[in-house]
Parts: C-alpha cells; sequence; structure tokens
C-alpha cells in the first residue's frame, strides 16, 4: 500500500518498504531529505482495511512494483527497505531492473543478521493453526501499538488508536510477518547500499554472515551506534541523514556499479 509522504522535487523518488510490521518515521526522512527529493512509504498492503492482506513475497513484489509504476511511470528510482522490509526491497529492485527501469543501490536500514527463511522452523510453521495465528496477531498488534502515534502520523495510513483501524492494520501486518519470515531470498548481483545498527554489524561481517554471499556486488556499509530499537526511534534522525549521504553518493558510486 503505498502512501507519498512527499510528492515534489526534481530528484530521483525514494520508496521505502515497510519492515515485518511497521515502518519507520517516513515523515523524519522527508525532512532530513529536504523537499526536491519525493519520497513515498510502502505499508503492507491491507493495512487500510482497503486492499487484500498479502501473505508471500511475489505477490507482495508485484504488488508493490505495481504501486511504484501507479506513482512514478518513469523516470529513476530509489528503492530502501526497513529491517526484514529490506529482502521484498531487494526483490522489487530486482523486478524493476527487469523491466529496464534505471533503480540506484538498493538500501537497506538495518536487515537482519540472518534472513528468517533461512529457518526450516519459520518456514514450516502453519500460519492458519489457532495458536500460531493468535500469537501472530498478537505480536503484530504489539508492535503497531507500542509507540508514540504523534511521531508518526503523518507517515500511517491508520489511527492507531482506533480499534477497527488497528485490527485492520494488525491483519496486514501479520501477513507481512508470513511473508517474509518464510521467503529465501536469493543472491542479488547490483549494488547495495546498507546501514546497521552497532549490535547487528559484528554478525553482519563475519565471514560467515549470508550477507556476503546475497550481497557478491559492490557494496556500501555505514555503522550506527545503536541497537536495533533505538535504530528506527532515537536514531531516526541519524538515520535519514544517512540515507541523505547515501542517495547523494550513489550517483556517483552506486549508478555505475
Amino acid at each position: 500500500m503505498l502512501m507519498p509522504i512527499n510528492t515534489s522535487g526534481t530528484k530521483p523518488p525514494l520508496f521505502l518498504v515497510h519492515g515485518h510490521v511497521e515502518h519507520g518515521n517516513c515523515t523524519i526522512f522527508a525532512h532530513a531529505l529536504g523537499p526536491d527529493c519525493p519520497i513515498y512509504a510502502i505499508h503492507p498492503n491491507g493495512t487500510d482495511g482497503r486492499e487484500p492482506v498479502i501473505d508471500n513475497v511475489p505477490d507482495m513484489v508485484r504488488a508493490y512494483v505495481e504501486q511504484i509504476r501507479g506513482a512514478r511511470p518513469t523516470g529513476p528510482v530509489h528503492i530502501g527497505g526497513f529491517c526484514s522490509g529490506g529482502l521484498a526491497a531487494i526483490e522489487v529492485v530486482r523486478a524493476l531492473q527487469e523491466e529496464g527501469r534505471q533503480v540506484g543501490p538498493v538500501m537497506l536500514a538495518d536487515p537482519p543478521p540472518v534472513p528468517p527463511g533461512f529457518n526450516a522452523r519459520n518456514r514450516g510453521i502453519d500460519p492458519r493453526g489457532p495458536a500460531v495465528a493468535e500469537a501472530l496477531y498478537r505480536s503484530a498488534r504489539a508492535r503497531l501499538s507500542n509507540r508514540p502515534p504523534s511521531s508518526y502520523k503523518d507517515s500511517l495510513p491508520f489511527d492507531p488508536r482506533d480499534p477497527r483501524q488497528l485490527h485492520a492494520a494488525t491483519l496486514a501486518g501479520v501477513g507481512s510477518l508470513i511473508a517474509l519470515c518464510r521467503h529465501v531470498p536469493q543472491p542479488f548481483s547490483g549494488p547495495a547500499q546498507v546501514i546497521v545498527s552497532a549490535l547487528r554489524a559484528a554478525r553482519f561481517f563475519h565471514p560467515a554472515s549470508p550477507w556476503h554471499t546475497l550481497l557478491p556486488g559492490s557494496r556500501m556499509v555505514h555503522v550506527v551506534p545503536w541497537d536495533h530499537e533505538e535504530f528506527f526511534r532515537s536514531g531516526a534522525e541519524h538515520v535519514a541523514r544517512v540515507f541523505k549521504f547515501l542517495l547523494e553518493e550513489s550517483r556517483s558510486w552506486g549508478e555505475r556499479s
């Protein structure tokens, strides 16, 4: 589900894909990137209760690519992803490139040290079982409601204080959880720009990290001094400034990698 944050500006637009359930504070990103950079938030389909919930990555990617086309039919674009949403962002970039679209380096904001789909147990869980379904619902609802609404209201398509809206968003979040936890990513040979929290950095750079295989092309990695939760909360403004730096670097680095 596409939500425009800033549609003005002449620079290539940035589309930011949600994480497991929730999105980062895209209003902060819009302020950091400035009025000349269009920015769009991509939330899980069905967050507003008007679209069908998607629970698999191929359908998710098809929907998001169609939404990007609808917002920006032509011209270069940038695609980023928050946390596990970076896995979907990679597939969106791949799909757009296969269409011949010019796309900057994929931008990953604190991806998981190991993609959850690499765990066979995650792929084998039946989300239709009552106990599993309830646990997924509670997890998604807690993530969506456990944050200060005032700081996110301009970049959310629902009001977490409204029970009906929160319920619809939770169902969409459950679909996103299922999709990203089952997805087994394949290597992406294009350029990548990664921002990783300090506590995840050691595992990201470890010789056995799957990211060395998943991102075999050119990479630029920026480490920030927070844990994962702080990364998207108290560190959000700094992370947004790093995004701005990486977007500027991509003009001279990423596009020719």
